[in-house]
């Protein structure tokens, strides 16, 4: 008889933690921010050999950052500036201070051409 007992009290006892168990919440982990980074929009990157974007437009007083996302060295040249060389993973910067459209491009690839236009 004490055995039926037990065997009984145990049965009711793990049926009452299943269905506890059953009643509770599971612990979700946060979610993972997918969303890329944000690229800057006074950035430039250097890869397979060209300027990207090709066309920057920003306001007078920005300070644009090149960065070489290439396997080569690039520099970055134009009648106002000339960086030295960029190894790959280096960056280089510049502020433009007044309006206008200036041309640059690499000293080493001078098909590799780029512009930024500065508006007030």
């Amino acid at each position: 008889m004490v055995k039926k007992s037990s065997l009984l009290l145990a049965a009711v006892l793990l049926a009452f933690l299943a269905v506890v168990a059953g009643c509770t919440q599971p612990t979700l982990a946060p979610a993972k921010d997918s969303t890329p980074a944000a690229v800057s929009a006074n950035a430039v990157t250097i890869q397979s050999f060209t300027f990207s974007p090709k066309i920057l437009t920003v306001k007078a007083g920005t300070a644009v950052t090149w960065t070489n996302n290439d396997a080569a060295v690039h520099t970055i040249k134009s009648a106002l500036f000339e960086s030295s060389q960029l190894k790959p993973g280096q960056t280089f910067q510049y502020t433009f201070s007044q309006a206008g459209s200036y041309d640059y491009s690499c000293g080493i690839h001078p098909s590799m051409q780029g512009q930024v236009i500065v508006q007030e």
